[in-house]
């Protein structure tokens, strides 16, 4: 029963993690098309909005949708 427990474990935490990955571009994808806010003040905000570093926010936004 254990090992399905943490199966089940897995599977919501990279659920969690897709969602909150597409939020990030969600928001990116908007903040740039209806704001003038400069690039790094963008990720600034994401990076304390989502508590990731900067390097982490910029792959998010950068990566290809599956």
């Amino acid at each position: 029963m254990q090992k399905h427990k943490d199966i089940l474990n897995l599977i919501d935490d990279k659920l969690d993690q897709k969602i909150r990955n597409i939020k990030i571009k969600t928001t990116w994808d908007v903040m740039s098309s209806w704001t003038d806010i400069k690039y790094k003040d963008k990720i600034q905000h994401l990076m304390k909005e989502y508590h990731l570093s900067f390097s982490r926010i910029e792959d998010i936004i950068n990566m290809k949708e599956d």
